[in-house]
Order: structure tokens, then C-alpha cells, then sequence
């Protein structure tokens, strides 16, 4: 009996933490992801003026109401300054546009506003990508200088004395091929290069 209980508090405890863990959130997220997608999806479909084969035209609209979409995971990933705020909001017009609860106004009004939002939108997402790219490469420059300026040299020193007879580490610089006998010396030395 003791055992049961232990078992069943150890499923309960394992799905807690699974509760709060990343994975959790972002299965939630995915799920409010896919479903926005299929709002964007139908309302670029429906509004975009590619003329040609139906499948092409679904194909078309899918990939760009996917790279919407998923634009407002990346930057609440990144979190790029204010813009997972700024998506949130367009997310919302686009909702409102599809669910149109605009019956009052003429619908010609509705696309042509339509139209103008989304071409906005995708310039911003065209922009704010080119945006993460740019700091994307700036963050790889800076991890490439902080390269090791100095090479490990484990070799044998032989002594004069014989009372020196003793393995030492030494660092060599990569710039002059100096050797010294400690860290401390070669960044000292570092500040001459």
C-alpha cells in the first residue's frame, strides 16, 4: 500500500515539474501558434492577388502566414526590445480581421485596409529579421576574438643544476613564440603585442 502511494506521488511530482517546465510552455505555445497560422493562412489567402493555380496559391499563402507567425516565437525567444509586444498586437488585428466583426463597414473597405496592415507587417518581419541577423553576426565576432592568445607548452626544461630537475608548464606567446613560466608573465607580456 505504502508503495502505491509513493508511486502515484511520484507520477504526480514528475507531472508537476513537467508543469513548469520549458518543454510544457513551449508545447503550450506551439499549440497557440498553429491555429494562428491557419487565421493568417486563410486571410492572405483570401486577400492576395497571386492569380494561378488554387494549390500554388495555398502553398504561397501558408508560407507567409507561417513566417509570421512564427516570427512572434523568435523574437519572444530572443526577446528582441519591445517587438514580441509589437507582434502580440498585430497577431490581434489580424484575429479581428479574420473573425470580421466588422458587418457594418463595407467590406471593400476591409480588404483594402486588409491588404495595407499586411504588407506592413511583412516589411516590419522582413526588417526585424534582417534586424536579429545583424546582431546575430555581431555576437559571433565577439565570441571569435575571445580566442586564446596563448598556446599550453608542456615540455621539459633541462636544468643547470641537478637539484632542478622538475617538469614546469611553460606558455608561449603566439604572436613572438616567447616562452615564459607562468600565465601572469605572458599577459604582461600580452600587453606589449
Amino acid at each position: 500500500m505504502e508503495k502505491e502511494q509513493t508511486a502515484t506521488s511520484n507520477h504526480f511530482e514528475r507531472f508537476e515539474a513537467f508543469l513548469y517546465s520549458r518543454k510544457f510552455i513551449f508545447l503550450v505555445v506551439i499549440a497557440g501558434t498553429i491555429p494562428m497560422i491557419m487565421h493568417s493562412h486563410e486571410l492572405f489567402y483570401q486577400i492576395s492577388p497571386f492569380e494561378g493555380n488554387d494549390v500554388v496559391k495555398r502553398i504561397y499563402s501558408i508560407f507567409y502566414a507561417i513566417s509570421f507567425d512564427l516570427t512572434i516565437l523568435v523574437f519572444t525567444i530572443h526577446y528582441i526590445k519591445k517587438k514580441p509586444q509589437l507582434y502580440a498586437c498585430f497577431a490581434f488585428i489580424i484575429n479581428l480581421l479574420y473573425f470580421n466583426p466588422f458587418g457594418f463597414i463595407p467590406s471593400h473597405y476591409i480588404v483594402g485596409f486588409t491588404k495595407v496592415f499586411l504588407a506592413g507587417v511583412l516589411a516590419f518581419t522582413g526588417y526585424s529579421y534582417a534586424e536579429l541577423f545583424v546582431e546575430k553576426v555581431a555576437e559571433n565576432k565577439k565570441s571569435t576574438k575571445k580566442r586564446t592568445v596563448y598556446n599550453a607548452v608542456n615540455k621539459q626544461i633541462v636544468p643547470e643544476r641537478k637539484h632542478e630537475k622538475e617538469s614546469v608548464g611553460a606558455f608561449q606567446c603566439s604572436s613572438c613564440e616567447r616562452s615564459f613560466q607562468s600565465i601572469k608573465a605572458l599577459n604582461g607580456h600580452m600587453k606589449v603585442h
